[in-house]
């Protein structure tokens, strides 16, 4: 098996041409590389490609700019490749709460029912959305129950594990009897090939010894995707500006240290968890893990204390950020960061790191 596989999606572009709004549209490649971080999810993908049946639901699930709408949409459009006259739909969560509460109010429940129950390919994005909504989670298990008798394709997709989301026992149930994978960040190599493809980076030329620090900044950093792009895209207009032949390492450097110092405005727990980290010198996908190591527990026991006195954010939403931990724990959390403020000179020194570098807007 190859170090990275390229699964070969296309997406729908629309060219628009001036003084018209007509447009044409065509299918480009738009390949998801996957490294040897993301295999379990190439296997889902090619059983959609290949037309292998599958009687389960798949819930895709990874924090926003990982790749989840990519991957969905790419699905969709490789099955109607083979399925041009299929019946499909792609939809949010929160737009299937509100059609099914509309079709309550306007008693159009049969028109929803035969809209959604004869659908051969289903995608429903960010499940978490109606985590809260108990009418609505009855009603899409009783929607997958009959589409999956029925041999339709399923995709769910969530921005956090299924045990960290609050779901009804049924519906925790099914998904439970399905396939549950994890989008993972790419590793270096991942992120290398990635930059190498013409339709994702443009054939902007880079030398070498630029996209080896790129590359290691970014894996360091743990960009996302689309956060690497917007990085690489700025390194591009410092080029065409300097009228460059070439990206140089000098321009690297420039668009890593410009990011560090830009406004950020309110204080968020993902600034505070990214900075912890990097105090501690750990990585910031472990921080969020369920992983119970003692220096893991410490600084995050110092990230909920802290966005309590710096951020907006509700325990909720701080739990949220780091998969779905209730808010006993964060307040257990914060009393245990309380008690070490006090009494561990390394947890003073963190916090004193935290509060310059939040002050520098970093």
């Amino acid at each position: 098996m190859p170090a990275i596989i390229s699964i070969p999606f296309q997406e729908k572009v629309t060219t628009r041409f001036s003084g018209s709004e007509e447009g044409v549209t065509e299918l480009r490649a738009h390949p998801f590389l996957a490294g040897p971080e993301n295999y379990v999810l190439c296997s889902v993908v090619y059983d959609v490609i290949q037309d292998f049946p599958n009687p389960f639901a798949m819930l895709i699930h990874a924090p926003f700019g990982f790749g989840k709408s990519h991957l969905t949409e790419g699905l969709l459009i490789a099955w109607l490749g083979r399925h041009p006259g299929g019946k499909f739909r792609l939809v949010s969560a929160r737009d299937f709460a509100r059609e099914w509460a509309l079709a309550q109010r306007t008693r159009t429940t049969h028109e929803f029912f035969e809209a959604y129950h004869a659908l051969d390919f289903f995608v429903l994005d960010e499940l978490q959305e109606i985590a809260t909504h108990t009418a609505t989670q009855e009603q899409l298990v009783q929607t997958l129950d009959l589409l999956l008798r029925r041999g339709a394709r399923v995709f769910l997709t969530a921005n956090q594990p299924l045990a960290a989301m609050t779901l009804i026992p049924k519906l925790a149930s099914r998904l439970r009897q399905g396939v549950s994978i994890e989008i993972h960040l790419p590793g270096p190599e991942t992120r290398r090939q990635i930059l190498t493809q013409p339709e994702v980076s443009g054939n902007v030329p880079i030398s070498d010894s630029a996209l080896d620090e790129f590359v290691a900044l970014a894996d360091r950093e743990e960009l996302s995707v689309g956060e690497m792009l917007q990085r690489f895209q700025k390194m591009e207009w410092i080029r065409k500006t300097r009228q460059d032949d070439e990206i140089q390492t000098d321009s690297v450097s420039k668009v890593f240290a410009a990011s560090e110092g830009e406004e950020t405005g309110p204080v968020t727990v993902a600034q505070i968890a990214k900075l912890a980290a990097k105090f501690y010198k750990v990585k910031l996908s472990d921080l969020r893990s369920k992983s119970r190591k003692t220096v893991l527990v410490t600084v995050r026991d110092v990230v909920y204390c802290m966005a309590r006195r710096l951020t907006d954010a509700t325990l909720d939403e701080i739990g949220t950020y780091f998969g779905g931990r209730d808010h006993t724990t964060i307040l257990h959390g914060c009393a245990q960061a309380e008690s070490l403020i006090e009494s561990d000179e390394e947890v003073r020194r963190c916090v004193d790191f935290l509060l310059s570098e939040l002050k520098n807007g970093r």
